[in-house]
C-alpha cells in the first residue's frame, strides 16, 4: 500500500488576499502561514520551500534560491510545479526581480547587483544568466513594479525608467527624470527614507516612508503618490478607497480590492526587519496598529513574505 503524504507537505488554499508566510525553525524547514482575513494561521513543512530563500514572486511564482548550494527554480505556491534556472552564485545583489508567470513569453527572471548599476537576467528554459550594465545616467535603482507587462524601476530622487528585455538585450527608457513629489522638510533625526513602487488596477502608486531614530525604525511620516501618465508626475494621494496594499521589501509589492479580500480598506500592511509584528498604515487616520500574529515563532524567523497564490 502507498503511504500519502501529508497535508503539511502541501501549501494552504488560495485566498483572495495575500497569506503572510514566516520561514522558520532549523534550516527554515517549517512555513507558518497567516491570514490577515480571518485572523488564523496553518503550519506547514513544503519540501520545495525548506532551506530556501524567496527572492521575487508574481502571484502564484516565486523565485526560490537554495540555501546552501548553487541551485535557483521558479516555484508555483499552488500546484509545487517548479522550473529549473541557470545555477546561481552567491553574488552581492540589490534585489531580484519576476516580471511575468514562466508560461509568458515576456517572463524575465534577474537581479539587480548591489551597485544598482548592472543586471543578470534569464528567461525560463535559459542555460546561463546574461549580465548588462547600465550608463552612468540611470542612477541608482532601487526596487520596481510590474505595469501593462513593463518593468518599472525606481532611482534616487523618485526618478523613474522603465526597462524593456527584447531578446537578450537590454533598453532602458526614462519617463521621469526629475523628482515631483514634494520635498520632505530637513529633520535632523529622519535618518533613512524607504520608497516601493505598487502597481494596482493599471496605475502605479509610490509608498513614502520616513524613518526615525537611531535604530531606523520607528516610522515619522507615510505619504503615498499616484503617477499620473498624461503629465509624468508624482502627485500625492489622500486615500487609497477599496485598496488594500501589502508592502513586500524591495520584491513586487501586492494590491488587492479590501472588500473582496476582507482586509482593512484604505490601508497599508507591512512588516519591519527584526520584527515578527505585523504593522497596518490607516491611510485616513494616519496612524499605525500593530498585530502579533504568530507570537509563538519568536526570534527564530529567518524569513517573512506576502505570497498573493492567485490573481485578482
Amino acid at each position: 500500500m502507498t503511504r500519502s503524504k501529508s497535508r503539511t507537505y502541501f501549501p494552504p488554499a488560495a485566498l483572495l488576499c495575500p497569506w503572510l508566510m514566516f520561514c522558520h525553525g532549523q534550516r527554515s524547514k517549517t512555513q507558518t502561514f497567516y491570514s490577515v482575513s480571518n485572523a488564523s494561521f496553518c503550519v506547514k513543512r513544503i519540501p520545495d520551500i525548506s532551506g530556501k530563500r524567496i527572492r521575487a514572486s508574481f502571484h502564484e511564482w516565486m523565485v526560490m534560491v537554495d540555501r546552501y548550494s548553487s541551485d535557483c527554480f521558479l516555484l508555483n505556491i499552488i500546484s509545487l510545479e517548479k522550473m529549473d534556472l541557470p545555477p546561481w552564485e552567491d553574488v552581492p545583489y540589490q534585489f531580484w526581480i519576476l516580471s511575468a508567470p514562466p508560461t509568458d513569453d515576456n517572463c524575465i527572471v534577474g537581479f539587480v547587483g548591489e551597485d544598482s548599476h548592472s543586471i543578470r537576467f534569464c528567461r525560463p528554459g535559459d542555460g546561463k544568466w546574461v549580465g548588462h550594465t547600465f550608463e552612468p545616467e540611470i542612477g541608482t535603482l532601487q526596487g520596481y513594479t510590474i505595469c501593462k507587462g513593463e518593468l518599472y524601476f525606481l532611482g534616487l530622487q523618485e526618478n523613474l525608467v522603465i526597462l524593456d528585455i527584447v531578446d537578450h538585450r537590454v533598453e532602458v527608457r526614462h519617463v521621469l527624470r526629475d523628482n515631483r513629489t514634494p520635498r520632505s522638510p530637513l529633520i535632523p533625526e529622519i535618518f533613512r527614507k524607504s520608497r516601493r513602487l505598487i502597481e494596482s488596477c493599471e496605475e502605479i502608486f509610490l509608498v513614502h516612508v520616513s524613518m526615525l531614530g537611531v535604530s531606523e525604525k520607528k516610522i515619522r511620516d507615510i505619504d503615498i503618490f499616484k503617477l499620473d501618465l498624461s503629465v509624468l508626475e508624482w502627485v500625492k494621494v489622500e486615500s487609497l478607497g477599496d485598496r488594500t496594499f501589502f508592502i513586500n521589501g524591495t520584491t513586487n509589492c501586492i494590491s488587492c480590492s479590501s472588500t473582496k479580500s476582507g482586509t482593512l480598506g484604505n490601508s497599508i500592511y507591512f512588516m519591519q526587519e527584526d520584527d515578527e509584528s505585523m504593522y497596518i498604515f490607516d491611510v485616513e487616520e494616519k496612524c499605525i496598529y500593530t498585530h502579533h500574529p504568530c507570537p509563538y515563532l519568536g526570534h527564530n524567523v529567518e524569513e517573512k513574505q506576502w505570497v498573493m497564490p492567485i490573481r485578482t
